[in-house]
């Protein structure tokens, strides 16, 4: 599963909701969008608290509240999926990869250089 970010549109929109097994935030555009630079990196961090799905931390991963998830899930997922994501929780918990909240931190993909 991924959070698919557009920097431009200021959207948020919730990818390969059933898969559990895996779990990052893809910034889609615009093109050319960069973790070099100080703005793309400064409107991720903007556009995920403004959809009131998590932060960007200062290493350039994002936390993400599991309510975000499970709100962007609604509708798109099984009946079993509740589980299966609590036990993918559970996991990141295990792991070290939730913080003092309660977010799951995401690794950022961003678009291929041009």
């Amino acid at each position: 599963m991924e959070l698919l970010v557009d920097l431009a549109a200021v959207t948020v929109v919730l990818g390969e909701p059933e898969d559990t097994g895996n779990f990052n935030v893809r910034v889609v555009g615009p093109p050319g969008s960069s973790p070099g630079s100080d703005a793309d990196r400064h409107r991720l961090g903007d556009v995920l608290a403004a959809a009131n799905v998590g932060r960007l931390d200062a290493g350039g991963d994002a936390f993400v509240t599991p309510d975000a998830v499970r709100f962007h899930a609604a509708g798109q997922v099984d009946a079993d999926w509740t589980e299966r994501f609590d036990a993918m929780c559970a996991y990141a918990t295990a792991k070290g990869w939730v913080d003092a909240d309660g977010a799951i931190q995401a690794h950022v993909e961003w678009p291929p250089a041009g």
